[in-house]
């Protein structure tokens, strides 16, 4: 089995999988049905969702978790169930020469002062879910779009204590800082001194507006850096989001990105296989 540890020490860019929930609502998700549930009934679509990627380049694919949570999901689900079974699909298309990346999104709740949770209430609920991935295959943990520095530092502890898989860590940001307001230097301080073995940023942006938010990260950091933009800044459409980057434009913009020494590379909202393929490219 390929070490992930190992794959963040080499020398080569890692490559991984763009967005899940565009694809599976193209391939029959309902909208507004949780893809979790979904996928547990219909897992030969996730698992050709994941192969897609991996013919595209990619070589990390990201589990069909990111709402994985008792807060996300409906009262009485098994979610170390849901997680390991997503992340089995996941292994099962990744084989053991690719990696999987276990997706930890954010709950919609914030820990106390900001909301009503504990951070021990938080945690808790995270390391049921990370549990399954680690059951299920996962080669690291990855919280993604978080936007609260206390959820996520919640993530890492919760990995933490239930398994010894490496974790990474995304985070969201607005001109200025978080949703929450919390600095760009600051997340990438708080994330160093907990260990994790990647940071990095996702969602909000696309390439152009993220080299904003990388500049301020690269100069105090030592931890591998994982970038991950939207297709460009969304647009309603006749009603419809739509994401304006198509996959060479996307892959062109993020080429200062390499130059500036990001070690793990993918696309978020508006990104497909196509994208990924141009990216690797």
């Amino acid at each position: 089995m390929a070490d992930f540890r190992k794959a963040l020490s080499g020398n080569s860019v890692i490559v991984f999988d763009g967005a899940m929930g565009t694809l599976l609502q193209e391939r029959g998700l309902p909208a507004g049905a949780s893809p979790e549930l979904w996928g547990l009934e219909n897992p030969g679509v996730v698992r050709a969702v994941h192969e897609d990627y991996l013919r595209a380049g990619a070589r990390v694919v990201t589990t069909n978790t990111f709402g994985g949570t008792r807060f996300k999901l409906p009262h009485g689900t098994d979610i170390r169930r849901v997680s390991a079974e997503m992340a089995r699909v996941a292994r099962q298309a990744a084989g053991e020469n690719n990696f999987v990346a276990g997706s930890v999104g954010p709950t919609g709740h914030f820990v106390e002062p900001l909301g009503t949770l504990t951070l021990r209430e938080m945690v808790d609920a995270f390391a049921v879910q990370i549990e399954g991935l680690a059951e299920g295959g996962a080669d690291l943990i990855i919280a993604e779009t978080h936007f609260d520095l206390a959820e996520a530092k919640a993530v890492v502890l919760a990995a933490r204590r239930v398994c010894d898989l490496p974790v990474g860590v995304l985070m969201t940001f607005e001109p200025g800082g978080s949703l929450t307001g919390t600095p760009s230097s600051t997340f990438a301080d708080t994330m160093q001194n907990l260990g994790v073995e990647l940071l990095g940023v996702n969602c909000g942006l696309g390439p152009e507006q993220m080299l904003a938010v990388a500049r301020d990260f690269l100069p105090r950091i030592d931890t591998p850096f994982f970038i991950k933009p939207n297709a460009g800044l969304p647009r309603l459409e006749n009603g419809v989001t739509v994401y304006p980057m198509g996959p060479d434009e996307f892959a062109q913009h993020m080429e200062p990105f390499f130059e500036m020494g990001a070690k793990c590379v993918s696309g978020c909202c508006g990104t497909t296989p196509a994208h990924i393929s141009a990216l690797a490219a």
